[in-house]
């Protein structure tokens, strides 16, 4: 089992779905964007590499609640979830990795590493309205209230 999911895993048992697993999210989203704030102001190359691989990691630790929520929240659609989650992922991936040198080429790196604080800000803000207690209705269930409506 990864470390991050132990920890997850952990503090589920002991305070609940909503800490354990959104908590650790919005930590770990908000520790992201810590890191690269401060690693876009610091001077030195190596430590900028450290600070922003702090980053990284700190990103890692909040990725484990994304697939134990879809686990949580989508029962027996779970590998559909995942698996609209995981292609959104994807495409945020493809838009960043094209988006961050377009931004740095025209404003700076520095203005480039706030976006992605301000957007792990947002990420952060996001799992405050998750309620990985919530189980998303089955398809049948849903077209059934549909059609009584």
């Amino acid at each position: 089992m990864p470390p991050t999911r132990a920890i997850s895993d952990k503090l589920t048992r002991l305070y609940g779905k909503r800490i354990g697993r959104a908590g650790i999210a919005v930590f770990g989203l908000l520790l992201t964007a810590v890191f690269l704030t401060f690693g876009s102001q610091v001077q030195s190359a190596r430590l900028a590499s450290v600070v922003l691989a702090g980053g990284a990691g700190a990103l890692y630790l909040s990725q484990s609640s994304f697939w134990s929520v879809t686990a949580d929240i989508a029962s027996g659609s779970s590998g559909s979830v995942s698996g609209f989650m995981n292609m959104g992922n994807q495409f945020g991936g493809a838009l960043t990795a094209s988006l961050t040198p377009a931004i740095a080429a025209r404003f700076g790196w520095t203005t480039s590493f706030f976006v992605a604080a301000g957007l792990s800000l947002l990420g952060a803000a996001a799992w405050l309205f998750v309620h990985p207690e919530r189980v998303l209705a089955p398809a049948a269930k849903l077209s059934q209230s549909l059609d009584k409506a």
